[in-house]
């Protein structure tokens, strides 16, 4: 897999130094199609690691969705990081730090869930001293 990750890469930046000599409009969007089809290309790889997430949690006695929260939070922060680096990339630092900004808000609004039953766990568990 890596192999053919990084042979996708080396692609995009020949097209990419192509693309940015003589059609620089065309070069952003070669390198943000390039992230998207490497992303994609690890669906199989994501569906593993949701199904350990899922498995692990129905083991351990876990409720499936806080593992549900995880993988949502991480898919967001991948996202996230791949929009940022591309925005810095093209020299779009501050574009690229709002990026930032809001995925770490979305994974927090993400996490609600799970700070919500910590909390209810810790005031239990003081009801209960």
């Amino acid at each position: 897999m890596i192999i053919k990750l990084a042979g996708i890469a080396l692609a995009e930046i020949f097209i990419y130094s192509l693309l940015k000599a003589y059609k620089p409009e065309y070069a952003v969007i070669s390198e943000i199609v390039c992230g998207v089809v490497i992303f994609l290309s690890l669906g199989s790889e994501i569906s593993d690691i949701k199904a350990f997430f899922e498995s692990a949690a129905l083991s351990s006695g876990i409720e499936v969705r806080f593992s549900e929260v995880l993988l949502k939070a991480l898919g967001t922060a991948l996202i996230a990081q791949l929009a940022a680096d591309s925005a810095r990339d093209n020299g779009q630092s501050a574009l690229a730090e709002k990026i930032e900004l809001a995925g770490k808000v979305l994974i927090l609004a993400i996490s609600l869930p799970i700070l919500k039953a910590v909390l209810q766990m810790i005031t239990e568990f003081s009801k209960n001293r």
